[in-house]
């Protein structure tokens, strides 16, 4: 309901918004005064604080039960189905690369493996080209097989980048070292001289033959076709290719899925089991009441429920203007998520040339009902974006006199902490401070170390008490990681915690792993963890929405995790191709009803019921985070607001007069 003007005035719907807000509305007649509270308990001993009343329209009706084990999972199609499915397809189109033209100029030269042409019996298709990974490259561009062959129509013609393009062939491992037993290529196809690509897809497959779709679109002449293979010693084989090519106006979301299978997504799998037992353990408590009248007397047979409005684990999104501006964005945002961390508006440069706008997502995400807000990120030692042309950090750091007057650098560096974090004192629950230090070091290689140190202790200085600060990074999995977060903690910097980025694009680590990943940070002290900016940029949704959903539990089961935070969840507004919540039309993916399914009916308390004793106290048992509680005792009914969370008595008394 928007304030509406009427003969000049501004009339503002007080009691939709307070009411929207959890607070309750009444009017003194005799002073002509609304009033207006928040029937809140949370300043009680023992309680934690209610620091939002705000009830988000919240999804409700689901497909499966709250029991944890009563999953969605969604199946690849049987190999028929697959070939079924690809002949509709395909006749929609024109091949313009066939396997005979795609395998007769296959081409490798490298140190970590060999590609060769093999027959293949029993398939729709007599060749295959095998890729046999020896030795795992550093980089996955020192080991590539390439073929002659292009996308064009005819040779020389070029590709335009309004034609919607599928790759298309059948892939299966023969043998790998990989824990989760699957193969994976990532296949590219790009400009031959600007190396713009127009795909950038992994590809994964178990022992048998599974139907791979790779659309592509958007880069005029990228007709430069690579195949890279060293992610494990494997040896795989891709048969049937085909390029086919379906015109500007077909439409990519009509293109079928299929999912490789892997055990450690299957609905058996015993990590799951044991997940699903620490997440009762770690994220649910004992929630008392204790029913009073006016005198204090306890009240015995009083009935008590308990009604979750929100969770105490923030569960979030990176945002962009389009909380501000498109109101599509803003009202499914709220409806998923209770925290949100700033996309780009607050990195250094960004911040300093339009202050406006990162002030105007922060409040926007708040009025979303994000009761978390992330400030990302102080620093990133890094000038340009991925497009080479927007300053991350401001151009004039990389001034001579900066990069080579430590003074002068971190002059600049708390002047910086001291205008962001007090602009925004009072916005953000954390921050993250430094930003993938691992692969980013232009400053601290010239400036040392130490300086990581001093901008821990000025942010620490300059932003609210409780504010906390982080670490984050995406390479949890290489090697140097560790190296450089035990150079790191050997600062003495004072910092809370580790931000897993999580980006998973193709990257498909088995879900045990991830599980040890986190355990192994013990050894680094009391640090609490977040999934910051986890993606799964893949096009096999039935993949997408299964390695999702799993990890998301292994993450909720973690006992140091406080949150976890998407880099994005619409098509329509997303880094990366595809997002796992929402296509360009607003359809709920297969990942987003994994999500919708676990946080909103798994993981949470709806409807909790119980009688007070004799001595006037009514216990259930749910998962930590916000209630509505509602008594009803000697013919009176009261609801009071209330934060139960880890960490407190949880003993809230509730008075009846």
């Amino acid at each position: 309901v928007p304030a509406k003007i009427l003969s000049d005035r501004t009339m503002v719907p007080v009691r939709f918004i307070s009411e929207s807000l959890g607070c309750n509305v009444g009017w003194d007649d005799a002073t002509k005064t609304v009033i207006i509270s928040t029937s809140s308990a949370s300043t009680q001993k023992g309680m934690a604080e209610l620091v939002s009343t705000m009830h988000r329209r919240i999804p409700t009706e689901f497909q499966k039960s709250n029991n944890p084990e009563d999953l969605l999972h969604f199946g690849g199609m049987t190999p028929e189905e697959q070939e079924a499915a690809y002949a509709t397809v395909k006749g929609q189109g024109e091949v313009v690369c066939t396997e005979d033209e795609f395998l007769a100029a296959i081409s490798t030269s490298s140190k970590y493996g060999t590609s060769e042409v093999v027959d293949v019996d029993g398939q729709p298709f007599k060749k295959a080209v095998r890729i046999t990974c020896t030795e795992v490259p550093e980089k996955s561009a020192n080991f590539i097989t390439r073929t002659k062959a292009t996308p064009e129509k005819n040779p020389g013609d070029g590709v335009k980048k309004q034609d919607v393009m599928l790759l298309a062939f059948r892939m299966r491992t023969i043998s790998t070292d990989a824990e989760d037993g699957m193969g994976k290529v990532q296949v590219q196809i790009e400009h031959p001289e600007t190396f713009k690509k127009a795909l950038f897809e992994y590809a994964v497959a178990g022992k048998d033959w599974t139907v791979v779709y790779l659309p592509f679109t958007g880069v005029e002449n990228a007709t430069s076709i690579g195949i890279r293979g060293g992610f494990a010693k494997q040896v795989v084989e891709l048969g049937g290719i085909e390029i086919i090519n379906l015109g500007p106006d077909y439409q990519v979301a009509k293109l079928p899925k299929t999912s490789a299978p892997s055990e450690y997504l299957e609905l058996d799998a015993e990590w799951r089991k044991d997940a699903n037992a620490r997440i009762e353990q770690i994220r649910k408590g004992d929630f008392s009441v204790i029913v009073k009248d006016k005198d204090g007397n306890v009240i015995p047979n009083a009935e008590v429920e308990f009604d979750m409005f929100e969770h105490e684990f923030q569960f979030g999104n990176a945002v962009n203007g389009k909380i501000v501006n498109d109101e599509a964005y803003r009202t499914h945002h709220e409806a998923l998520f209770n925290a949100a961390v700033i996309e780009h508006a607050l990195k250094w440069a960004p911040y300093e040339q339009n202050p406006a706008s990162a002030r105007a997502q922060v409040e926007g995400a708040k009025s979303a009902g994000c009761k978390y807000v992330r400030g990302h990120t102080l620093f990133w030692e890094r000038m340009l974006g991925s497009d080479k042309k927007t300053y991350l950090t401001p151009q004039y750091m990389e001034s001579e006199e900066v990069l080579t007057n430590k003074a002068k650098y971190l002059e600049l560096c708390e002047k910086h902490i001291k205008e962001i974090c007090t602009d925004f004192y009072n916005d953000f629950v954390e921050w993250d401070v430094i930003n993938e230090i691992v692969t980013n070091r232009m400053f601290v290689d010239k400036h040392g170390v130490d300086t990581w140190k001093d901008q821990f202790a000025w942010t620490r200085q300059y932003t609210k008490p409780g504010t906390d600060l982080y670490y984050n990074d995406f390479a949890q999995f290489d090697e140097r990681w560790i190296g450089v977060l035990e150079e790191f903690i050997a600062t003495g910097a004072d910092f809370d915690g580790i931000g897993f980025q999580s980006h998973y694009d193709g990257n498909l680590y088995g879900i045990p792993k991830i599980i040890d990943l986190y355990d192994s940070m013990e050894k680094y002290g009391d640090k609490k963890l977040k999934v910051t900016e986890y993606s799964c940029s893949i096009a096999d949704t039935a993949l997408q929405a299964n390695y999702t959903r799993d990890v998301l539990i292994a993450s909720f089961a973690e006992d140091d995790m406080t949150g976890f935070l998407y880099w994005g969840f619409y098509d329509g507004a997303n880094f990366a191709a595809y997002s796992p919540f929402y296509d360009k039309d607003w359809n709920l993916k297969p990942a987003g009803q994994q999500f919708v399914d676990l946080v909103y009916n798994k993981w949470w308390t709806r409807d909790a019921k119980a009688t007070t004793g004799a001595d006037g106290k009514a216990t259930v048992r749910g998962f930590y985070g916000d209630y509505d509680i509602t008594v009803n005792a000697n013919g009176k009914t009261k609801t009071v607001m209330a934060a139960y969370h880890k960490g407190y008595d949880n003993v809230l008394e509730i008075t009846v007069e």
